[in-house]
Formats: C-alpha cells, sequence, structure tokens
C-alpha cells in the first residue's frame, strides 16, 4: 500500500482532536457496511456542488472513482489527475488548460468583478467601521441538518469549530476588500497623487490606525474541511492537505514530496476597537485583488499566532505598505485585463498563476527575489501580462510608474519551477523549505523542516 502522505504525528498535541484522512474514510466506510465501490459512488454524489470538488485531488489514490465514474462535465480534470500527484509541471498544464476541463458557464468577467460591477455597494466607512466594532463571539459550525448517509459518520466541514471574527466583523472585512478593489478600478492618467488603495491606508494611518501586511504561506485545503462524529457529540477533526510532486531528488534519487501551501499578502489594520483582515492573491473567486480573509479558525492549519502559518520577510509598513498598494492596484488592473481579454475561466486562476504566483511577483517585486515554491507561472502568460502592463502604462497615474516598473522587472525575475535541476535545484529546496509552516501535525510537514538546507544531503 502507498504511503500516507497525510499521516499525522502523535508528537503535537492541538484543542481539536484529529484523525487522518485515511483513518476517516476507512472509519466511515466501515460503519456504512457497503462495498469500497458502492460507497465512493456515494461519496462523490456531491461533487456537483463546486466546495466539494477539491475532492477529485484531495482525496488518496485508493479513494477514488476512475474518471468515468464521475459526472460527465469532471471526466477531462479528474482524468488529468488520475495518473497521481500533482506536480509543478501538471500544475502549470492544469493552469493552461482549465478553460477546457472545467464547465464554462456565464459569468462576469474579472474586470467585471474586481471593479464591483452590479455587486453590493461599499457602505459609508462610518457603516462598516461600525460592523467592525461588533464584538460578539464568533459563531460554530453545527452538526449537518440533514444526514443523507452519503459517508456515515464523514460531515465535509469542520463540525464544533468556529471563524476567527463574527460573522459583523467579516462583513466589514469583505466590505474593505470591495473598496479597495474599486478604488484601484477607478485610477486614470488624470488621477492625482495619492489616489487608488493607497488613499484608504493613508487616511486610517493619519486617524491613529496600526497597519501592516505580510506575506503569509500555509497548508492549502481549498476552503474544504472535514470532521469524523467521536460518539457523544464529540467530533474529531480531519486535516486536508494536497499532497505533490516536487521535480526536486534526494540524495537516494527519491523525488521530494510536499504538500501544496496557499500564500497571500495578508493586510491587517487595527483602530478605533476594530480589527480588519484581508488578503491580496490570484483566487478562486475569480479576480485577482483583495478579498476578506474570513477563513474559518483551524488551529492545526491556519491560526495566525501558533506557526501554523509561516509568515516570510519583514512586514511593510508606514510608506513602504502605500508603495505596496500601488503594486496591488498594477496587479489588480494587469491581471483582470489579460484574464477578461482572453475570457479565462475563473478569472485567470491557473492560468495567470495561482494564489503562490501572485505572492511570489509581489516578493519579487519588493524585495528582489521571492520565498516561495512552487512558481508555475509561465513564459507564455508572463509575456501576455508583460504586454497589457505596457499598454497600460500610458493610462495610470504618473505615482504608479514606479509600481510599473517593479511589476515588470518582477516577471523577468520570477523563478519557474517547472523543471529544477543543479544550483537552481538548491534555491528551489531553500524555497520549499521557506513555504512551510513551523508547526504542523502532518508528518510531511515535519520531515521537511527538519531535512537540511543543503539538498545534497537531504534523505527523506
Amino acid at each position: 500500500m502507498a504511503p500516507d502522505l497525510l499521516a499525522i504525528s502523535t508528537s503535537i498535541a492541538f484543542e481539536a482532536p484529529l484523525i487522518s484522512l485515511e483513518s476517516a474514510l476507512s472509519a466511515s466506510l466501515l460503519q456504512s457496511g457497503l462495498r469500497r465501490e458502492d460507497y465512493l459512488r456515494r461519496l462523490m454524489a456531491d461533487l456537483h456542488q463546486p466546495r466539494l470538488q477539491p475532492l477529485l485531488w484531495v482525496l488518496p489514490r485508493r479513494w477514488r472513482l476512475a474518471p468515468a465514474q464521475l459526472p460527465t462535465q469532471l471526466h477531462g480534470l479528474a482524468q488529468l489527475l488520475e495518473q497521481g500527484l500533482l506536480s509543478p509541471a501538471l500544475l502549470a498544464v492544469l493552469g493552461d488548460e482549465l478553460a477546457a476541463l472545467v464547465p464554462s458557464a456565464a459569468h462576469a468577467s474579472a474586470l467585471e468583478r474586481w471593479r464591483g460591477d452590479g455587486g453590493t455597494p461599499v457602505p459609508s466607512w462610518p457603516e462598516l467601521l461600525a460592523l467592525a466594532q461588533q464584538q460578539q463571539a464568533p459563531e460554530t459550525i453545527a452538526p449537518p441538518a440533514e444526514t443523507r448517509q452519503l459517508a456515515p459518520g464523514l460531515a465535509w466541514q469542520n463540525v464544533g469549530l468556529h471563524y476567527s471574527q463574527n460573522a459583523n466583523q467579516r462583513q466589514a472585512n469583505a466590505a474593505l476588500a470591495r473598496a479597495l478593489n474599486q478604488a484601484a478600478s477607478k485610477l486614470d492618467a488624470s488621477a492625482p497623487a495619492g489616489t487608488g488603495s493607497r488613499a484608504w491606508l493613508a487616511e486610517l494611518m493619519a486617524r491613529g490606525w496600526q497597519a501592516r501586511a505580510r506575506c503569509r504561506a500555509s497548508i492549502a485545503s481549498f476552503g474544504l474541511g472535514a470532521s469524523l462524529e467521536a460518539g457523544e457529540g464529540g467530533w474529531h477533526q480531519v486535516p486536508i492537505a494536497l499532497p505533490m510532486r516536487t521535480g526536486l531528488l534526494d540524495r537516494h534519487g527519491h523525488e521530494i514530496r510536499a504538500l501544496l501551501p496557499h500564500s497571500s499578502i495578508e493586510l491587517e489594520l487595527q483602530g478605533e476597537n476594530a480589527q480588519l483582515l484581508l488578503q491580496f492573491y490570484q483566487g478562486t473567486e475569480g479576480l485577482c485583488g483583495w478579498e476578506a480573509m474570513n477563513d474559518l479558525r483551524r488551529p492545526w492549519q491556519n491560526d495566525r499566532h501558533n506557526g501554523t502559518v509561516r509568515y516570510q520577510g519583514e512586514p511593510w509598513q508606514g510608506e513602504a505598505l502605500l508603495e505596496l498598494m500601488d503594486l496591488t492596484d498594477v496587479m489588480g488592473w494587469v491581471h483582470n485585463t489579460v484574464a477578461s481579454e482572453h475570457h479565462l475561466q475563473l478569472g485567470g486562476y491557473g492560468t495567470l498563476g495561482y494564489c503562490i504566483d501572485t505572492t511570489a511577483l509581489v516578493q519579487q517585486a519588493s524585495w528582489g527575489h521571492c520565498e516561495l515554491f512552487p512558481v508555475v507561472i509561465t513564459g507564455l502568460w508572463r509575456e501576455r501580462l508583460r504586454r497589457c502592463a505596457n499598454a497600460l502604462r500610458p493610462q495610470m497615474p504618473a505615482g504608479h510608474g514606479p509600481a510599473i516598473a517593479r511589476y515588470l522587472e518582477a516577471l523577468d525575475g520570477l523563478p519557474l519551477d517547472l523543471s529544477q535541476h543543479g544550483a537552481s535545484a538548491q534555491q528551489a529546496w531553500l524555497r520549499l523549505k521557506a513555504s512551510q509552516p513551523s508547526l504542523s501535525p502532518l508528518l510531511l510537514v515535519q520531515n521537511l523542516q527538519d531535512a537540511p538546507d543543503d539538498l545534497t544531503a537531504v534523505a527523506l
């Protein structure tokens, strides 16, 4: 039997009891009394729901159905993934072919989403602040209302966990994200200095707010959670992650495996008895821009204080933060324009890079190097982004010129992890290690943390 790449260590205790995905599936199968194939058919019955489609690549191989047994619209995606683990090269292919693999539907373009066309209006600042100042306790995820017995005892949500912030505060985060995106989308050549998304932050800092942005990396789960009923109303939480091949060899010639990271630029604003949390990335929401950081708090995966989130580099604060906002304005314009002009699925997610790629671009533009792995945005789309940035330059305010220049340099300097060898493999290994959280219950992560920095000495 293949090793369990999501095996859990017993050496670290978290406030939530954990069980591995393999063990949870085995327990649910035993409880169902079904043959494995019948159980899998019932397990996959809800794959028409977008939030559950990550199961196509998250489930261990022996728990997957053949592509022909899945809904017709998912055959292409399943065929691409059925041969084994993801790799940087396969991530690039997946991104480039996403339009053909994912069912198309009539959706707003990336530019329309970014501008907020036809969406919820941004509330006034006093209304937004009033939401952010609400101090009620965050709500807890309740057990499923209906027990359909598709997977007995197994719920595709984290029953018993709670959000980091309450519903009003999360609504305020979302409103500010829309405000920043819309402020950037209104820029033109005639806009005075200091406009765009930086104007919001400059005003808040002038009012005494504390503001900082940081690069963050954690284990990706695509928002998918799972828990297994443990009796007497208790639930064991199931860590979800996506194992991948890295294209890097250890000293014994074995390919190193890792877990795909999620990364973004985290923006934290504190003042007037309120906290606002946002993140910038190219996401599955269908745009490149700011989104609310409204994650369910999973203490083994995305806690901002216990090491399960890895923060890289120095925070952006003061003038450096305002310059960062100019850069995100430029990236929003360029990425969403290219996605719209080429009618890309999911606003260009995958094709124009994943969350890792946009965060790596910000690092490269700000620091002259990046600390993330894998970076998979291909030369074809880098060139299209470059041409778009040059075409948009005359339409942008003069004050955004330095940000455009840094962005163009970053496109050229950003590494590409489709095939690494020699000295570049050593650098890729260091970026892979830097992308791992410093605390995780997953043995695969712990093994990478403990491995030496010298790739030629690694034995996993």
